[in-house]
């Protein structure tokens, strides 16, 4: 099969054993891969109601027809499980060489299931998988135990993935990270793997990728690489995501102290601008691409030195730092190290924080259960200590490492209304009410809970980008953005599948961003699957594979039990933002929306279930005796 490395890799922990099996052409097809392809494993290999921490719960790492070529999005990998935060389907995404190095080693998805008695790693080498001993990694942070691999394997270019003490001590936020400091950060996918008593999955390859018509690909990559030139987002591979802190908070769309507000008076300190010119060491970019988003930074001298280490982003910078009030950068780039190192998704952790710190200046978590400590705003010492906390599940810190639906639950008092989450994952660092509309609909129907980049960033439409689907039936113009109607309920139906596309083929999102010529659009996506593969795949083929992959998804957590009542916010984005850029803006007519949404997707408005005839058009008739349809 061109394009793909043909094989699939199946390991079972319980057993200690490991196969390969080929990756069936019939099924590839239909799903091209992915998040796609994954969404098929997990429906047909996880029953209703397994238990995502349980032995016979699966977790599969994903790759796609792009990941490891010339493509200039390629270097993407997915790990898609059950959340054991939210119980709903789940995906996370990473960047860096780990997806690439997995294709080369001969195997396009890994799938893991089972318990080890003992701790393992896994080797993954040129078609050959074993698993070893990792009872001298384990309790070894995510620098010391990729440090060790590299030294017990002898080789520097071997691909490290693995968990940290978080997911050791089954943080629900854990995080997988690889190449120490890229993140597959929310859901967690550390805690599955912790679980599982898998530290590590190490991968080298030197093989390489068939590609059935060299020409005609090497063609559509030329148009991408011309096409990125125009990109829309100039500050991303100039300052890295971080270059968003100070274009949004000038909006009114900066998420500040638990999203009580929407702007931070003291954002110039935690600026791209600022960070780049005082803490930045050198740009990192994922396998083949051009932007180098990525940062490494480090500090150097003060109270908080710092070894150099990946990021800070955007979402970190908000998130533990306007969101929790916090404006010293040299703290913030501190929490970022140790959010990396010790394996925690940074959203999540930055969300925890920020509602311990509102809980106690509302006397719901008092200073004797902070060890005498007070949680206030700004306060950067309080934010390490909670890290150091959550981590080892001490205290507080025991309480906040489910997420704060469960912390919420056990403090009680109200405390819920302080815990920004939907479905139990924490909402990330875009505002709703200010930004985006199309945001309100994205967090509220997103698989895996409040989500900004699955299955992609909502605010393009609303920020006039058609990234490629006017000519597919995306509404246009479109309406101003803070217009919240059936129609742009409708209109995030295209950005939602627009974005699958991405995850189906195993590309990054971002390159996607734009309008015709200055982005990857579905239509030279599928130009690129057509000489990768030599099938003839057209444009409506591959939006109907993403369409396919987002409805297997929701019947996924269909089938766990979610519908339309889970598609909902926190009380918070219903509520005026009370001041800045934005003041008054709030979210207003989401069950609107939604019922636009769901009559794109062909879902039945009432419960958000799929209707028979979708299912059976996108060849997912084989789900309805488990939806009972």
């Amino acid at each position: 099969m061109k394009g793909y490395a043909g094989k699939i890799l199946r390991v079972d922990l319980s057993e200690g054993r490991t196969r390969v099996e080929p990756l069936l052409e019939d099924d590839t097809r239909k799903y091209i891969g992915g998040t796609g392809y994954a969404a098929k494993v997990l429906w047909e290999e996880m029953g209703k109601g397994s238990d995502p921490l349980g032995e016979s719960a699966v977790i599969v790492l994903a790759t796609g027809p792009v990941t490891g070529t010339l493509c200039p999005s390629g270097g993407s990998y997915e790990v898609c499980f059950k959340s054991p935060a939210t119980g709903a389907w789940c995906q996370a995404r990473s960047g860096g060489a780990f997806g690439p190095m997995l294709k080369y080693a001969g195997f396009d998805f890994v799938v893991i299931r089972g318990a080890s008695e003992e701790p393992v790693y896994l080797w993954i080498h040129d078609g050959v998988a074993e698993l070893k001993s990792a009872n001298h990694l384990w309790g070894l942070t995510v620098e010391q135990t990729t440090d060790a691999l590299v030294r017990e394997l002898g080789d520097p270019d071997v691909s490290v993935a693995c968990i940290g003490p978080a997911g050791e001590n089954g943080v629900l936020f854990a995080a997988l990270m690889n190449e120490r400091g890229r993140a597959a950060g929310r859901g967690g996918a550390g805690a599955v793997l912790g679980s599982k008593k898998l530290k590590a999955v190490v991968v080298k390859g030197t093989g390489g990728i068939g590609v059935a018509d060299p020409e005609g690909f090497a063609s559509a990559v030329t148009e991408a690489e011309n096409a990125l030139k125009g990109y829309p987002f100039p500050g991303i591979p100039q300052l890295g995501t971080i270059s968003l802190v100070s274009f949004l908070n000038s909006l009114g769309m900066l998420p500040t102290r638990n999203f009580r507000t929407s702007f931070f008076p003291e954002a110039d300190r935690i600026s791209g601008e600022a960070i780049n010119r005082r803490f930045v060491i050198k740009r990192r970019a994922c396998y083949g691409c051009s932007f180098g988003c990525g940062r490494y930074s480090a500090v150097r001298a003060g109270r908080w030195v710092t070894p150099p280490g990946e990021g800070p982003e955007y979402e970190t910078v908000d998130m533990l730092g306007a969101n929790c009030g916090i404006s010293e950068p040299e703290v913030l780039i501190h929490l970022n190290y140790l959010c990396n190192d010790y394996g925690l998704d940074t959203i999540s952790t930055g969300s925890a924080i920020a509602f311990a710190m509102e809980c106690f200046e509302e006397g719901l978590i008092s200073a004797a259960q902070a060890d005498g400590r007070q949680l206030k705003w700004g306060d950067g010492e309080a934010a390490v200590w909670l890290v150091e906390q959550i981590v080892g599940r001490k205290g507080i810190g025991d309480v906040l490492a489910n997420g704060v639906k469960a912390a919420a639950a056990e403090l009680g008092g109200g405390a819920e209304r302080f815990a920004m989450h939907v479905k139990g994952l924490e909402v990330p660092a875009h505002e709703p009410r200010s930004e985006s509309k199309l945001l309100a609909i994205q967090y509220a129907t997103s698989p895996r809970g409040a989500c900004h980049m699955h299955p992609n960033w909502a605010s393009t439409w609303d920020f006039k980008l058609d990234c490629g689907m006017k000519e597919l039936g995306l509404p246009w113009p479109p309406e101003e953005p803070q217009t919240e109607s059936f129609r742009k309920g409708q209109g995030y139906y295209y950005v939602a599948i627009q974005g699958e596309v991405s995850e189906v083929v195993g590309a990054c999102i971002f390159h996607s961003w734009g309008t015709e010529g200055s982005c990857i659009t579905p239509s030279l996506y599928a130009h690129m699957i057509r000489a990768l593969t030599g099938w003839p795949v057209e444009t409506v083929d591959l939006v109907r594979a993403a369409e396919r992959s987002w409805n297997l998804k929701r019947c996924f957590n269909v089938r766990e039990g979610f519908g339309r009542k889970d598609d909902r916010l926190p009380p918070r984005l219903f509520e005026a933002i009370p001041d800045g850029p934005a003041a008054g803006a709030r979210v207003q007519a989401l069950d609107e929306m939604l019922d636009g949404f769901y009559e794109a997707c062909g879902w039945h408005r009432a419960t958000g279930v799929p209707k028979v005839d979708t299912l059976e058009r996108l060849g997912l008739g084989f789900v309805r005796e488990a939806l009972e349809l």
